[in-house]
């Protein structure tokens, strides 16, 4: 499957058996979020930003999701916009390289479909480097 394919597909694109988003792969400290912010690099998308730090192989895959009342006041909105990206994440993490992630939604956000997350997922993260071809079975 090469980039132009995913774009055309309205299907949801989920790799590996095992998408299961576990609360391990979540950040969740202060430090662990300051550590990302300091010395991660920044990509900008027009839904969301996201700031990687390449890991070492036999670390896992975290990544957190920076959502606040700067973002919309509207407690439900920012839900949302939490939920379109774990689970855009979900669907595809099996093709990430093992880093530490931080997704900042934009308000853009609000208007599209899983689908259109995800795409633009996939590519800032083949920007970032992060992201592994998918092998054909």
């Amino acid at each position: 499957m090469t980039n132009s394919d995913h774009r055309k597909t309205k299907d949801i694109i989920q790799y590996g058996e095992s998408a299961v988003f576990k609360p391990a792969e979540m950040l969740r400290l202060k430090s662990e979020f300051d550590f990302v912010r300091k010395n991660g690099i920044k990509y900008v998308g027009k839904y969301f930003l996201l700031v990687c730090v390449k890991s070492s192989e036999e670390d896992k895959l975290k990544i957190g999701i920076i959502c606040g009342r700067k973002f919309n006041k509207n407690a439900v909105v920012r839900n949302r916009a939490r939920r379109l990206l774990k689970e855009s994440f979900r669907l595809i993490k099996a093709q990430i390289t093992p880093s530490q992630i931080i997704f900042i939604p934009r308000k853009y956000i609000m208007d599209k479909s899983l689908q259109d997350v995800e795409i633009k997922m996939i590519d800032l993260l083949i920007k970032a480097g992060i992201w592994i071809k998918p092998t054909k079975k």
